[in-house]
């Protein structure tokens, strides 16, 4: 199983269980997540584009769920919405070289 993998579960985990009080304290984690699972692979442009959608999806997000005037629709949406971005993520980190470390 490729090492980023678990950090795209984390990320889908975090999004999953967002709530108006825990949404922004989860920015950091949803940032150190998606870096981690950017160290695992060798960086191209359609990988760049990828984390920065990812990044900028899942922040909107974290926004609309943290409003008070947003319904749980909105916020529903937003969550999948952010899901949808972590999948295609996933599918350019699949695709991608792997790092090769030499230990």
């Amino acid at each position: 199983m490729p090492q980023h993998t678990e950090n795209m579960a984390s990320l889908r985990e975090i999004l999953s269980g967002l709530t108006r009080e825990t949404a922004w304290p989860a920015k950091n984690e949803i940032s150190r997540e998606i870096d981690i699972a950017l160290s695992h692979v060798t960086w191209s442009p359609a990988l760049g584009a990828a984390a920065t959608d990812t990044a900028a999806r899942c922040f909107e997000a974290l926004q609309i769920v943290s409003r008070a005037s947003s319904d749980d629709a909105k916020r529903a949406a937003a969550i999948q919405d952010s899901l949808a971005a972590i999948d295609e993520l996933q599918r350019v980190l699949d695709a991608a070289e792997p790092v090769v470390r030499s230990e």
